[in-house]
């Protein structure tokens, strides 16, 4: 069911008309539950299992966790990220690595999923699961949770496709106890739609298919220097319109519901330096990393001059791949984590210094790093709007003549 749709408009409506009709939070979490199920009925059916079985999966390791002396948790938590990504790469991956065609659709066994009908969200489920299970273990939370509001928090249907990424706790908290919807609040969510599919529908789609017709491998193969240029440029500006008009509409449903949903996006066109930009871009997920990853590895090697440069490292490596376990995520991945990485150690060696207190305050230094950030957002998005790495290679040599 499109976000842009009728369809979607109206039954959205519907749901939020149910739930905030309904007196009690078990009854509103049973109405948000039941809407998705109806919501994957308009598409693959079976997604919704998949939502069910990883809700499982947190909850049940969770409680495992939890039973365990402190000193044996780590093993359990373990197995609780282990079995994420599993799920992770049962569904997009196995087919593909055991020699399936999506093209042909030859290669498939009977007992391997279809990578081409992988279950929707399932990159933001994991993260969501990993990140309970990470938080019970960490001492952030104490409590696993029911059953129930582990499926009622997986099955929540705004946030399914494309985010933005959640905290269970949160979302509980928000269920559980919601604000009843007053008019100020109806109005500042209709205002947000209305400025998300505005986003989506007046800039974003048509960016989109300029910036695609721009980059098609026919074009990349003539080495069309200028169309080549002009459809990157446009295709970060399609990827900004895109994702932030979808966020801004998920995060309005979901005030309707009683649900803050964090914010997403920040402006990340006006961050003068790599850091700021990745505080400003898809928020949610580059949070995700600094908690679970960036900061459990930069207390680990605290010890070590660089050891928060090579967190920043592994952390962009780890969010490339999030998208997906292929070579054009993974230089994604490891280029925003060398420039990041790169710029900490910049910042320890001479931050400080008097001299780069003064040039950090500079216009034409703050100018300088604006066109750098803009400049590696728009040579490294391409990798997402051509197949495989080797064609993104492609446009790089085309467009720089090399």
């Amino acid at each position: 069911m499109n976000l842009l749709s009728w369809t979607f408009l109206v039954f959205s409506a519907l749901s939020v008309a149910l739930y905030q009709a309904l007196p009690s939070p078990r009854m509103r979490q049973a109405a948000l539950a039941g809407a998705t199920l109806v919501w994957f009925a308009f598409g693959v059916w079976w997604h919704a299992l998949v939502a069910v079985a990883m809700a499982t999966t947190t909850y049940l390791f969770g409680r495992w966790m939890m039973s365990r002396p402190e000193e044996r948790r780590g093993v359990v938590c373990a197995l609780g990220v282990a079995s994420f990504i599993g799920y992770f790469v049962l569904f997009r991956y196995l087919a593909l690595w055991s020699g399936f065609d999506p093209a042909t659709g030859a290669g498939l066994r009977w007992w391997m999923p279809n990578p081409l009908l992988a279950p929707l969200g399932l990159s933001f489920m994991m993260f969501e699961g990993i990140a309970h299970l990470a938080d019970l273990y960490l001492g952030r939370t104490e409590e696993p949770g029911s059953w129930w509001s582990h499926v009622v928090f997986a099955l929540y249907f705004p946030t399914r496709v494309i985010g933005p990424m959640r905290r269970y706790e949160d979302f509980t908290r928000d269920v559980n106890a919601p604000e009843r919807l007053s008019a100020d609040d109806t109005a500042w969510a209709m205002r947000r739609i209305l400025w998300g599919v505005g986003k989506k529908a007046i800039l974003a789609n048509p960016l989109g298919a300029f910036a695609l017709f721009n980059l098609n491998p026919a074009l990349i193969a003539a080495g069309a220097r200028a169309p080549l240029v002009l459809g990157a440029c446009m295709y970060w500006l399609y990827l900004f319109f895109d994702l932030s008009g979808y966020s801004d509409i998920v995060i309005g449903i979901s005030r309707l519901f009683g649900v803050k949903v964090p914010e997403n996006f920040n402006r990340p066109y006006v961050a003068d330096n790599i850091s700021d930009y990745w505080q400003r871009w898809h928020i949610s997920l580059s949070s995700w990393v600094r908690d679970y990853v960036f900061n459990p590895l930069a207390i680990r090697w605290r010890g070590w001059t660089y050891g928060a440069p090579m967190g920043a490292f592994c952390s962009m490596v780890i969010l490339g791949l999030w998208h997906g376990l292929e070579l054009r995520y993974l230089v994604f991945g490891l280029w925003h984590g060398a420039l990041l990485g790169g710029y900490m150690v910049y910042r320890q060696l001479f931050g400080r210094r008097p001299w780069a207190k003064k040039l950090a305050k500079s216009r034409a230094w703050s100018f300088a790093g604006w066109c750098f950030v803009v400049l590696n957002a728009v040579l490294t998005h391409v990798l997402f709007a051509v197949p495989t790495a080797a064609m993104g290679l492609q446009w790089l040599r085309a467009v720089t003549g090399v």
